[in-house]
């Protein structure tokens, strides 16, 4: 792989992973422009995951660490967005896997030849686009208090959906929570801690599938050179990192939906394009 693919792969990663636009959807369009091969493909995808969980656990390392100090002694002084309630909203994090698991497990083994097509991404992003827009003049008003199991469990469901690329994870759960009432820095926050272990899960499944694919053995030629992975990697922790900011101000501000008026024209094009491809 040469640095400007991998770099190409990693802006298109850390931009895409979090703000409401399907990374997957994206690096599967990218991928059949550039017609690389698949176990090239596959490694450069786990690592790209791993960058980018480890961008979400450093934005968010002081919830985290709140969490974690929540469940020996919760406390509402600490002004967070789960103060006082760290043990609840741990356990709506489990929970909101539980439907992810199940989902992507089932989408992955059973549909995967049919939602990579590039037709196929190009509507889902579309779809993407209308979930984004239905949610524009949502009132959210629900805090960590009011949130029940189904809401979490919704959200998860969401998130399970979303392994078909082309459809945001983010733009999915966001938009779920913000349906469901809940309040926009309290969705926003719980989607992206919650695409932690998605996102590492997302990887394990891939090394999996790697190495069964290969017997045992992940590369039967010499391992390329690292320079690049390691590269693009970085980049995409990085640029992961900033688009994390910008999704939190995003939906704050009230014109996360704004971000279907670039999904619409790319799925179409991708729609199109699937006939070239």
């Amino acid at each position: 792989m040469s640095y400007v693919d991998a770099l190409l792969l990693a802006v298109l990663q850390g931009i895409t992973e979090f703000l409401p636009v399907s990374s997957s959807g994206h690096l599967i369009l990218a991928q059949h422009m550039l017609g690389r091969s698949a176990d090239i493909d596959l490694v450069y995808d786990i690592l790209l995951h791993v960058a980018t969980a480890g961008a979400v656990l450093t934005y968010f390392r002081s919830d985290v660490v709140e969490l974690w100090h929540g469940l020996t002694k919760p406390s509402a002084a600490s002004g967070g967005t789960f103060a006082g309630r760290e043990r609840q909203a741990l356990g709506f994090i489990v929970l909101a896997q539980v439907p992810t698991l199940i989902l992507g497990l089932g989408i992955e083994r059973h549909l995967t030849s049919i939602v990579t097509r590039p037709g196929v991404v190009g509507g889902m992003l579309m779809l993407t686009g209308c979930l984004l827009w239905s949610a524009r003049a949502r009132l959210a008003v629900r805090s960590i208090a009011d949130m029940r199991s189904v809401d979490a469990l919704a959200i998860g469901v969401l998130q399970g959906v979303a392994i078909v690329p082309g459809i945001s994870r983010a733009g999915a759960t966001i938009t779920g929570g913000l349906l469901l009432g809940l309040e926009r820095e309290l969705v926003t926050r719980f989607s992206l801690l919650i695409s932690i272990p998605a996102i590492l899960g997302a990887a394990v499944l891939q090394a999996v599938k790697l190495w069964a694919g290969r017997d045992g053995v992940i590369y039967a030629e010499p391992w390329p050179s690292m320079g690049p992975y390691v590269a693009g990697m970085v980049l995409a922790a990085v640029i992961g990192y900033l688009s994390i900011g910008l999704i939190l101000r995003a939906v704050r501000q009230n014109y996360f939906h704004l971000f279907a008026w670039y999904l619409w024209p790319v799925g179409l094009v991708a729609m199109l394009g699937s006939f070239v491809w």
